[in-house]
């Protein structure tokens, strides 16, 4: 008798199968990626506020993803960075933002610094999107402090509603029940 061999997909297996749970499962692997990434954010922010934080990674600035009927849009504060300074590619659902904040023209050799908590740092990270969106109709717009990135949303994942005609009105009655 031969044993069966049971094997969890490999994640670019379980993306590149088509099937009717595929999506579910995509969403699933998103929502899962999503709480990993907030829970190590949050666990970071607190490190920092204790004063534990590391010095080697720069914690990514907060972000909110708010999705409408027709887009997608990313907020995310970048206090002290000017638009020259964040790079933004998208690349299938992941929106990758880069960004630099760079010292302070008053920082120079003859400054006495009683306070420094506004480094100059490099953010980088990988944004996944929860739903496909137009690439060719992206725009960004960096005001006060805040970075505004819109998104439209792939015109195969916005609602639309669907008319129901009458079984006579197609031409062809109705399936038997």
């Amino acid at each position: 008798m031969r044993k069966r061999e049971c094997r969890f997909p490999s994640r670019s297996t379980a993306m590149s199968a088509p099937g009717p749970s595929s999506g579910t499962f995509d969403r699933l692997r998103q929502e899962l990626d999503r709480w990993f990434e907030a829970a190590r954010i949050a666990g970071e922010r607190t490190l920092d506020a204790v004063g534990l934080a590391s010095e080697s990674r720069p914690l990514p600035p907060p972000s909110d993803i708010i999705e409408t009927e027709t887009d997608v849009h990313l907020l995310v504060d970048l206090p002290g960075v000017s638009a020259e300074a964040v790079d933004l590619s998208l690349t299938g659902q992941v929106l990758m933002l880069k960004a630099i904040r760079l010292p302070s023209p008053l920082l120079t050799e003859a400054a006495t610094i009683h306070l420094r908590e506004r480094l100059a740092t490099t953010f980088e990270r990988a944004i996944p999107l929860p739903v496909q969106v137009d690439a060719d109709s992206v725009r960004a717009v960096v005001r006060d402090g805040q970075l505004h990135v819109t998104l439209k949303k792939s015109h195969c994942t916005q609602a639309r509603q669907i008319p129901i005609q009458r079984g006579g009105d197609m031409g062809s009655p109705p399936p038997a029940l």
